[in-house]
């Protein structure tokens, strides 16, 4: 059986130096959450073999309370980029679940493998209307596109706020009911569900 071992340490070796030689990036998350978000995001530890390698991962977010003058919240996700080349860090908005509605965008059905429905937004059409159509807003945002080599980062982030005085009484009742309603009759589910897919693109170097 030494052999066996010596075949067995060898592999061992050959996989470390294998490890070593790569370069690497990773993601990370920071977030302030409150009590009231649940973020579903592994961290990375990433290698890149060639140029112009993609990695992507689903980022799915739970905002468990929405109400006139809730506290603002704000979660981001840090991708630092190790490798000895720069890369690129960008996101598509699949899903969106407002209380009971639940907005699939095109590019979430392609994710899928289905085709879009005639009503279906785009996810920067999405993103707008979680923006602007809603007495809350819901907006994301990337500190940069461009992640520099060797020491660099770039931060994704989702802000969530709904104002007290909103400057349309109206709009917050209805809203403010409806979200009321919605957690009586799903006191466990959260109001608020996002699936955001973050990609990384190592450039050619």
């Amino acid at each position: 059986m030494k052999w066996l071992k010596k075949v067995k340490i060898s592999r061992i070796i050959f996989l470390i130096v294998l490890l070593a030689a790569n370069t690497f990036a990773w993601f990370i998350y920071t977030s302030r959450i409150d009590g009231t978000i649940t973020v579903h995001v592994k961290a990375w530890d990433v290698v890149f073999e060639s140029n112009e390698t993609e990695i992507a991962s689903n980022v799915e977010i739970d905002i468990s309370d929405l109400y006139p003058g809730m506290e603002d919240y704000t979660h981001s996700i840090t991708a630092y980029n190790k490798s000895e080349v720069s890369a690129s860090l960008s996101f598509k908005l699949l899903e969106a679940r407002i209380l009971d509605v639940t907005y699939v965008t095109v590019e979430g059905r392609a994710e899928r493998g289905e085709e879009p429905d005639d009503d279906d937004l785009t996810a920067a059409q999405l993103i707008s209307k979680l923006a602007n159509d809603y007495p809350f807003a819901i907006t994301f945002s990337i500190s940069s596109a461009l992640i520099s080599a060797e020491d660099g980062a770039s931060s994704y982030t989702i802000n969530a706020e709904w104002p007290y005085e909103n400057d349309n009484d109206a709009l917050d009742t209805q809203w403010g009911i409806a979200a009321a309603e919605f957690k009586e009759d799903y006191p466990t589910t959260s109001s608020i569900n996002l699936l955001i897919k973050l990609t990384i693109t190592q450039n050619a170097s």
